[in-house]
């Protein structure tokens, strides 16, 4: 049988609402890096912007 992995956890009040929602995976890359291109604004369209710099790499 595999075993279970501990999925990290966080409880988060709604503040609409005032509902706590579990947020699963919260914190799951902490100790991690994310490694992005400069120039990638993650409160944008990713995919869109990465076709900007390619177009703009092979020109």
């Amino acid at each position: 049988m595999d075993k279970m992995r501990k999925v990290p956890e966080m409880a988060v009040r709604d503040p609409k609402t005032g509902e706590t929602v579990v947020v699963y995976g919260a914190g799951a890359m902490k100790d991690k890096p994310l490694n992005l291109r400069k120039g990638i604004d993650l409160t944008k369209p990713i995919a869109e912007q990465v076709s900007k710099i390619k177009r703009k790499s092979r020109s």
